[in-house]
């Protein structure tokens, strides 16, 4: 087909730009990529809605937010149409999108979105990183809205299956344990939520060591 091939040249470097910190080259290869889809395969078309989704990850790294939304909503709607709105892959695709939603301070909204995806996540992956991942940041949402015994809740489970999955001192067990430190503070347990910045500490350490 003519175009695929400059369709695919330009998207395979987005993903590569981001790893490396170069986000406006990426934005820009991305909406290059983007626009090559739409004339390429059309507005509704698998390829489109990847480069729909990189360019709004680019975005998002970019922290123009509310840019990133509205292209997180064009490509979850792309890929429940693809896939079904109870897809993992789409579930993936709306926890992206609570996430430019919550950084933009719409805790509710993100909420709703996050409590759809961890059902999904959880009968589709078990305990798993990613459903791990889906707690830990409703978790944090619901830490924000300063819910602090719900937000506790979720986030020991995050914590518990995190270790579990990925082991006691990867950075995304930090992540959690951030979380948890600051709802352990807010409920008035200042021992127990230095316990777990120590812990914090640790991993930061390991994680320098090895670097």
């Amino acid at each position: 087909m003519a175009g695929e091939a400059e369709w695919k040249a330009l998207n395979d470097q987005v993903v590569p730009q981001m790893t490396t910190g170069n986000l406006d080259k990426a934005e820009q290869l991305a909406r290059q990529a983007l626009a090559e889809a739409e004339k390429t395969f059309g507005p509704a078309h698998r390829n489109t809605e990847i480069s729909v989704g990189n360019l709004a990850l680019a975005l998002r790294f970019l922290k123009r937010y509310e840019e990133a939304e509205k292209h997180y909503r064009r490509a979850l709607s792309l890929r429940e149409k693809l896939m079904g709105a109870s897809h993992p892959s789409t579930a993936l695709m709306m926890l992206n999108l609570a996430d430019v939603v919550q950084a933009q301070k719409k805790y509710a909204e993100a909420e709703k979105l996050q409590r759809i995806v961890l059902p999904i996540f959880e009968k589709a992956h078990g305990d798993d990183p990613k459903t791990a991942t889906a707690l830990n940041n409703l978790g944090a949402n619901l830490r924000m809205q300063e819910r602090y015994k719900e937000a506790e809740l979720i986030l020991r489970r995050s914590l518990a299956m995190k270790e579990k999955t990925m082991g006691s001192v990867s950075q995304s067990v930090a992540n959690t344990l951030v979380n948890l430190a600051e709802v352990c503070e807010a409920l008035g347990r200042k021992d127990e939520a230095a316990k777990y910045r120590a812990r914090v500490l640790e991993i930061q350490k390991l994680a320098s060591a090895k670097a």
